[in-house]
């Protein structure tokens, strides 16, 4: 089974990292001349003409979230565990505190 680069992923700008290895770099509209290899027929998220964010505020956010994901899926796995399990989960345990860590991160916050 394939999986997904293990984290700590970071986010600098629009580029996401796990450790000095480029995973992903963000685009919208506002950056999309850094991409040349982005093929014409790509539809990037603002090429319907409607506002949809900031340019590259929209593509650093983007960037925070993916940086995030392998820890809020962690998060997540161990939440629905204990749940599923009966497991009393603390409102200020560590698994909550680890989540709401996690999602702070997600939302360029920590």
């Amino acid at each position: 089974m394939t999986t997904h680069t293990p984290g700590n992923w970071k986010a600098n700008g629009c580029t996401i990292y796990s450790g000095e290895t480029i995973l992903a770099v963000t685009y919208c509209e506002g950056n999309r001349e850094l991409h040349p290899n982005i093929h014409e027929k790509d539809t990037p998220p603002d090429s319907d003409g409607e506002e949809h964010g900031d340019g590259w505020e929209e593509a650093w956010k983007n960037a925070d979230l993916i940086a995030a994901a392998p820890e809020m899926l962690a998060h997540l796995k161990m939440l629905v565990l204990g749940i599923s399990e009966g497991i009393y989960i603390p409102k200020n345990g560590a698994a909550i505190t680890a989540a709401k860590e996690a999602i702070a991160k997600a939302e360029g916050n920590a």
